[in-house]
C-alpha cells in the first residue's frame, strides 16, 4: 500500500478549464472544468458522517468522525459542525474507510460558548455540507499558516478572523460563524454540467478555488461555498473581479507541484507553497486507480491567494 501511495508525490494538477464568470455585489464566481478521469465509489454526503464529542471529557480541538455507510465518505477541511458543546469547522481532510471511526482534528467557530444547548444535541453535531468563510479557513492550508502558526495561536487566530464579521456585520450571541451565515441571504446559482470547481472573486481579486473529484463532490458542498463566499464578500469593497484575473490565477494553479503532505485516512494529503500561491487537498490512493498517470487524483484541493488583503490582513 505505501508503494501505491508514494507514486502520488510530487504529481502536477491536471488541466484547468475556466469558464464565464457571474458576479453578486463584491463577490465574483467562475466555474472550473478539471481535464482528468472523475473520481468514483466515494460518498460525499457531509451527513453520512456522524459527529460526536470525545467521551468522558470533550476536547476543544478534537471530534469522532465516525462513516456511518459501507463506501469510503469524504470530510472536508472548512466543513462546519454544528452542535455539541460548541459548533466547530474540521482543520484536515479526511478519507474515512466504511463504518470507520477516527479522532479528527478540528477548530473551534463559536467562541463563546462551552456546554451542551439541550441534554439531547450535548454529544452530536449536525453537518450538512455548510462551510466556513476562506479567510477563516487560512490556516488549514498545509497545516498552518504558512508562518509558524500552530496549536492554540492557530485557534487564537481563527477567533480573530470571525471576530472580524462581528465587528463589522454586529455580534452573535455567541461569537458563532454559522450565526452568520444564517444571518446572510441565500445566493441564487447553481453548478454548470460537468463543472468540478469553483474560482473565488472578492473585492475585485481573486481570493481562492476549490476543486472536487467529481460533480457530485462539488454538488455536495456548492451551497455552502456559495453562501461563505458571500459572508466574507460583504467585508470587501464592491469591485467586480475580471474573467482576466481568473485565468490568470488558474495559469498560476494550473504550474503548480503537489508535494506528499502524509496521511489522510484512505486518501494522502497534499500540500503546495509557491509564492503567494498555497495549495492543500486529498488525492486518491485507490490501487485500481492507474498509478502510471502524468497527474493527480484529486478528491479535492483548496488553493489561496495570500495576497488577497482578506487573507494578508487575516
Amino acid at each position: 500500500m505505501n508503494r501505491e501511495i508514494h507514486r502520488h508525490q510530487n504529481r502536477p494538477l491536471p488541466q484547468l478549464h475556466v469558464g464565464h464568470g457571474s458576479h453578486h455585489g463584491a463577490l465574483s464566481i467562475f466555474p472550473l472544468w478539471v481535464d482528468s478521469p472523475r473520481v468514483t465509489g466515494l460518498d460525499w454526503k457531509a451527513s453520512s458522517i456522524r459527529t460526536a464529542e470525545r467521551e468522558g471529557s470533550p476536547v476543544v480541538s478534537e471530534l469522532v468522525l465516525h462513516n456511518s455507510t459501507a463506501r469510503p465518505a469524504v470530510a472536508l477541511e472548512g466543513d462546519l459542525l454544528k452542535g455539541g458543546w460548541q459548533d466547530r469547522m474540521l482543520a484536515r481532510s479526511l478519507l474515512l474507510e466504511p463504518f470507520e471511526a477516527r479522532v479528527a482534528e478540528v477548530f473551534c467557530v463559536e467562541a463563546g460558548r462551552w456546554g451542551a444547548r439541550s441534554v439531547e444535541t450535548q454529544g452530536a453535531h449536525e453537518a450538512s455540507g455548510r462551510r466556513s468563510a476562506l479567510s477563516v479557513r487560512r490556516g488549514n492550508a498545509g497545516g498552518g499558516d504558512g508562518d509558524g502558526e500552530r496549536g492554540g495561536s492557530q485557534q487564537s487566530a481563527v477567533w480573530q478572523r470571525i471576530s472580524r464579521f462581528e465587528n463589522t456585520l454586529g455580534a452573535t450571541a455567541s461569537s458563532s460563524m454559522l450565526d452568520h451565515l444564517d444571518r446572510s441571504a441565500p445566493l441564487e446559482a447553481r453548478p454548470l454540467d460537468g463543472q468540478r470547481g469553483v474560482i473565488i472573486g472578492i473585492g475585485g481579486r481573486v481570493m481562492g478555488a476549490e476543486l472536487f473529484g467529481n460533480t457530485a463532490g462539488l454538488r455536495s458542498r456548492w451551497q455552502g461555498i456559495l453562501a461563505a463566499a458571500a459572508l466574507d464578500a460583504q467585508l470587501a469593497p464592491q469591485r467586480r473581479t475580471t474573467a482576466h484575473d481568473a485565468r490568470v490565477f488558474t495559469r498560476h494553479l494550473q504550474g503548480v507541484t503537489l508535494e506528499d503532505g502524509g496521511d489522510a485516512g484512505l486518501a494522502r494529503a497534499v500540500r503546495s507553497q509557491q509564492g503567494r500561491l498555497r495549495a492543500s487537498g486529498i488525492v486518491n490512493t485507490n490501487a485500481h486507480t492507474n498509478t502510471s498517470a502524468p497527474t493527480a487524483s484529486i478528491i479535492h484541493l483548496t488553493a489561496f491567494d495570500d495576497a488577497h488583503p482578506l487573507l494578508e490582513n487575516a
